[in-house]
């Protein structure tokens, strides 16, 4: 029997177990690069105003980088970051809603006893009263506040950030260095809100449904499977309906 081979052999083997278990990751869980990163960031337009009811808006702009509709552009924004487009609950202080559930999870897989924390920390687990905060808004921003000082960084991961409600997890998809980056990009304005938006539907291939004029296919991907029950397609379609109507111009797709 000759020992050192078998010893190699043993290291070798731990090592590629070692490279799998690190593959299987959940990518957006840290701010290092994932195993498999996208590697194509698309490139942010010219920073335009933001004006909904006049040509050269950034909805053009954006609408003509993925070769979708400004129709389909402005029908998308409509449905999801709603009528009021409520972006800021002050100046540079996006809106934000922290994702419980997904916050202790990973509390959990980092070694953290979740219920200890939630006893000396009940804050950045369950909704302040109203009583507190007048509004909803700074509730949710207090609650946040509370969880970044459990974690900063799976707070920023865990939380939707801005007028989309972009999932942190998301921030690759979303053309950021980081999540830090995404955090402070979404905190800029309401222009670099609509471009991180329009990077995760470039990056994830939710720009082809709308070229398409497939909005259940949109919706089920970016709503999840209960979008027809909450009428997002048909919500998206009648948008888009009442853009056209509107002689708003149509670009070519790509």
């Amino acid at each position: 029997m000759k020992p050192i081979p078998f010893v190699i052999s043993l290291l070798v083997a731990g090592a590629v177990l070692a490279i799998v278990d690190l593959c299987t990751l959940p990518t957006g869980i840290t701010d290092e690069p994932a195993c498999a990163p996208i590697d194509t960031v698309w490139p942010y337009p010219t920073v335009l105003t933001i004006d909904a009811d006049s040509g050269g808006s950034i909805y053009d702009s954006l609408a003509a980088e993925l070769g979708i509709e400004p129709a389909a552009m402005r029908a998308v924004s409509s449905i999801e970051a709603g009528h009021s487009h409520t972006a800021f609950i002050s100046p540079g202080s996006p809106v934000v809603n922290l994702e419980v559930p997904m916050f202790k999870e990973q509390l959990q897989r980092a070694g953290l006893d979740v219920d200890s924390l939630a006893r000396a920390m009940p804050d950045a687990f369950s909704r302040p009263s109203r009583s507190r905060y007048a509004d909803p808004l700074l509730a949710q921003r207090a609650m946040y506040r509370a969880a970044s000082a459990v974690n900063d960084t799976l707070a920023m991961l865990c939380t939707y950030w801005g007028m989309y409600q972009i999932r942190g997890s998301n921030w690759r998809l979303c053309g950021a260095e980081s999540v830090r980056d995404f955090v402070e990009k979404m905190s800029q304005s309401e222009d670099m809100q609509h471009r991180l938006f329009a990077n995760y539907i470039k990056n994830t291939g939710l720009y082809r449904p709308l070229q398409a004029h497939d909005w259940a296919a949109f919706a089920r991907a970016y709503n999840g499977e209960g979008y027809a029950r909450h009428g997002y397609h048909t919500r998206l379609a009648a948008a888009y309906a009442r853009y056209s109507r509107r002689g708003t111009p149509q670009s070519t797709s790509k």
